[in-house]
């Protein structure tokens, strides 16, 4: 079960380190850049084009279920859902349904932390050692690193998935005793590479933050304040309510995905939500009613590694600069989801692609490539 979620996790990385995919990505946006409207508008043709595509990647691909959403200007244009939210019980998927989406849960815990930071004056250039000072399991070599070279997957820290130590361990103590005398992989700020240790750390800077656990805090602070109603922490062990049952191809035939999270690992994964809340959260946050546009547009640049080249990630957030002043930002969350703003810095033109799945017998087409795909939709219409 859990090399199975491993191999997964490491599926979410495709779109960052196949080339063929960067070109295909390149090419897209440099078609859209011959059209320089100030804003987009749209008839109910262009739907009716993604609906028809989304369609023939279910019956393809044979996904189980999905919802989608299209924002263009912070405005929501289009939702759908289509196929199932259970496949024994053939329950129909609805717009109400909960997602577990795994590690675009990130993109919370990064805006929460910022907010944090700002309250508190901290910087991101502060190191580990700074924010937790008075941690003495900590090893001297974990304290050095900075907070930016976590939220980056910069760090190179000792990555417990490595390690076979996978998103539900027993405690934060567990992972540091195992981890505290291994190799870095790689020396800080010379590769990008997703590393989930950052991401139990940064929870533990969150909570010193804050003041708080963890889960408290993002429940009184977020969700309860943004009136995100649907959103809970927990694995596939907790019940949640409306939760989609998520499934995999195993040796060709389609098994329930145990997606497994524990509370050390909630601001990497774990997170339970609607597609309405999440879009919600993210229209809140382009609303500037948590950061302002200036805060988000440093969290969104890709942090350069030592020799000057953008690294996959902003603070955070994958982030990605492209052709003709095209930018985008999001994450994809356990090689079944993906969320996908895009947007041109000289015309402001901007669309918001949310696209959450329960799984599919064969993914040929990655959830990345189909959110692309929609998005060059909208911008070519």
């Amino acid at each position: 079960m859990y090399n199975t979620q491993y191999k997964t996790l490491k599926l979410e990385l495709y779109f960052m380190k196949n080339f063929i995919l960067i070109i295909l990505l390149v090419s897209i946006f440099i078609t859209k850049s011959q059209c320089q409207e100030e804003s987009i508008t749209l008839d109910n043709k262009v739907f009716n084009k993604t609906d028809g595509y989304l369609n023939k990647m279910i019956d393809s691909l044979e996904i189980i279920g999905l919802n989608y959403a299209i924002l263009i200007d912070n405005e929501l244009v289009h939702q759908k859902a289509f196929g199932l939210a259970n496949a024994q019980l053939q329950v129909p998927m609805t717009l109400e349904n909960s997602f577990p989406v795994a590690s675009i849960s990130k993109l919370f815990s990064s805006i929460a932390l910022h907010n944090l930071l700002n309250i508190r004056n901290r910087s991101v250039d502060e190191t580990i050692g700074e924010f937790l000072a008075d941690r003495k399991d900590l090893p001297e070599s974990w304290k050095k690193l900075t907070l930016k070279q976590l939220l980056s997957h910069t760090s190179g820290i000792p990555d417990q998935i490595d390690y076979q130590i996978y998103l539900a361990p027993e405690s934060e103590k567990f992972v540091i005793d195992a981890l505290k005398d291994k190799k870095f992989s790689s020396k800080p700020g010379t590769e990008s590479k997703y590393n989930a240790t950052g991401y139990l750390l940064i929870r533990i800077i969150i909570e010193e933050l804050a003041n708080q656990d963890f889960e408290s805090y993002m429940q009184e602070q977020y969700f309860d304040k943004f009136g995100l109603s649907s959103a809970k922490y927990g694995g596939f062990k907790k019940v949640i309510p409306n939760r989609v049952t998520c499934y995999q191809s195993v040796n060709f035939e389609l098994e329930m995905f145990p997606l497994n999270y524990s509370s050390p690992m909630y601001a990497a994964s774990g997170l339970n939500i609607t597609i309405k809340d999440l879009i919600a959260w993210f229209q809140a946050i382009q609303n500037e009613r948590i950061l302002t546009k200036e805060q988000l547009e440093n969290i969104w640049t890709p942090v350069k590694l030592n020799n000057n080249k953008d690294s996959y990630f902003g603070l955070g957030w994958e982030a990605y600069k492209l052709p003709d002043n095209y930018r985008m930002v999001g994450h994809g969350g356990a090689g079944i989801s993906s969320f996908r703003h895009y947007w041109n810095e000289q015309t402001d033109k901007n669309v918001t692609v949310v696209l959450l799945t329960n799984g599919a017998y064969n993914w040929a087409i990655r959830p990345n490539q189909i959110n692309m795909q929609i998005a060059s939709m909208i911008l070519d219409d």
